[in-house]
């Protein structure tokens, strides 16, 4: 299996798994929170049916790659695909990160430049910043942070577990976009996240993208489901337009926050539509004729503050339908409706 090293924790090599398929112009898919590299199987194959080389990786502390104990804020993550991109001699490649990978993605710009890069794409984005701080009153409060800290670290399966409900929006999308089958498939991979990569991803969300986002020249398109539980549009993708240089975002009507996989065919076709023309200008766009793409645009003007500042419901009582309850939910926050089978375990008879 290949590997890339991106440094060494005492006697230990820090290694980053990844793989590279097909042939012409490049593609390195960066993936979510608690999860590897295969999570993006649905875009991976219909980038190859397009033609693209495609490389994904396991982040360090999950998948195969080694579970180091530090390492885990993004200036050391967007260092391991730095390793990777230079290794590989990646040339004119598209950047496209998911969740957590959207961190990455943004500081690897900030800090390495756009050198090597064409176009990124940031999907359900963790920028530009949740903390809620002095200039970002809209942001979360650090209160909720700890409590997801203290939730990972007393009961990490258990926060998985909800994680992972609000990730789908399960009480909605489950039997229909999204089987039992491959909720708990994103579980045990969760599971098999090293526990300081779960506590670090939470630490990591805490960190400003604003300037970073202010230094990338290359377009970008911002992809989220208009249903995102864990970060909430309004909060996140809505406001990037606004705060770089080229920017493009598609509304993916009634996708939670990982629409991946639950709306694979409209991210796809998004996907691929940008990479065959970064350059144009698509401003605030929906999919499948919801309306709410000009909700959004309306955003792109500043006027974001009311709705981040929902944020502030994260360390209450979770409520189904709309609202970021995702660290709610880390934090112990209810889950919605049980479905039977989504824990791995036969339901009782």
């Amino acid at each position: 299996m290949p590997f890339v090293t991106a440094g060494r924790e005492n006697s230990a090599a820090i290694r980053i798994y990844y793989e590279d398929h097909g042939s012409g112009s490049p593609v390195v898919l960066v993936h979510g929170y608690a999860l590897t590299g295969h999570s993006w199987e649905k875009q991976e194959a219909a980038l190859l049916a397009a033609g693209h080389r495609v490389i994904t990786y396991d982040r360090r502390g999950g998948g195969v790659s080694s579970r180091p104990s530090t390492g885990y804020d993004f200036d050391t993550l967007a260092g391991d695909l730095h390793v990777l991109v230079s290794t590989l001699d990646l040339r004119e490649v598209v950047l496209a990160g998911f969740g957590l990978g959207t961190g990455e993605v943004t500081r690897y710009l900030a800090r390495h430049g756009p050198g090597r890069v064409t176009a990124a794409v940031l999907v359900a984005p963790v920028p530009p910043f949740l903390l809620k701080t002095g200039d970002n009153p809209g942001g979360i409060d650090r209160r909720v942070f700890d409590a997801a800290t203290a939730r990972i670290t007393a009961d990490r399966p258990a926060a998985m577990k909800d994680f992972m409900d609000r990730s789908y929006n399960i009480d909605l999308l489950g039997g229909t976009r999204v089987s039992d089958q491959a909720w708990q498939n994103s579980f045990y991979t969760a599971l098999s996240a090293s526990p300081h990569a779960a506590l670090g991803g939470v630490a990591a969300c805490r960190e400003d993208f604003r300037a970073d986002l202010a230094t990338i020249s290359v377009p970008v398109l911002v992809i989220q489901g208009d249903q995102d539980r864990v970060l909430p549009c309004e909060a996140t993708g809505a406001r990037l337009p606004a705060l770089l240089n080229h920017a493009r975002l598609t509304l993916i009507a009634g996708g939670p926050h990982a629409v991946i996989w639950t709306h694979a065919d409209q991210v796809n076709r998004a996907l691929l539509d940008f990479i065959g023309d970064p350059g144009s200008d698509g401003g605030a766009a929906a999919v499948d004729g919801d309306d709410r793409a000009g909700d959004i645009a309306g955003l792109r003007g500043g006027q974001e503050g009311d709705h981040a500042g929902d944020l502030g419901g994260l360390g209450g009582p979770g409520q189904q339908g709309r609202g970021p309850e995702g660290l709610d939910a880390l934090g112990g926050g209810p889950a919605g409706q049980d479905r039977p089978g989504r824990d791995g375990v036969d339901p009782d008879p």
